[in-house]
């Protein structure tokens, strides 16, 4: 088992990270509800939750990654052979989107 599968098998095992995952998960849930409608509102939202997520929480940008790697690890379990190509390419593209908002917000904090 590699370094990186170590980690991320670790991380699956801690409280407080699936907690944290099912955050994300409603998170994305709530976000996609607002793609059609109100995409500035949902910019807005996400921009104010990665903003909060690094200064209550510590949440680093390169966190992201290894929470997108479980989020889909974590569906592709749960879904089994439901979790299609065209579904995981899907969350992919959401996730990506989510994530991009929350860690531009980030960076903006720190400069």
């Amino acid at each position: 088992m590699s370094g990186s599968a170590d980690v991320e098998s670790e991380l699956a095992k801690d409280p407080r990270f699936i907690e944290h995952a099912k955050y994300i998960i409603e998170m994305i849930e709530k976000a996609l509800t607002l793609l059609g409608p109100d995409i500035e509102l949902l910019t807005e939202m996400l921009l104010a939750l990665g903003a909060k997520l690094l200064v209550s929480y510590g949440v680093m940008p390169e966190y992201y990654t290894g929470m997108g790697r479980a989020l889909i690890h974590a569906l592709q379990e749960q879904l089994g052979s439901h979790f299609t190509e065209e579904i995981r390419d899907a969350w992919v593209d959401v996730y990506g989107i989510v994530a991009y908002d929350m860690i531009r917000a980030q960076q903006t904090m720190k400069q």
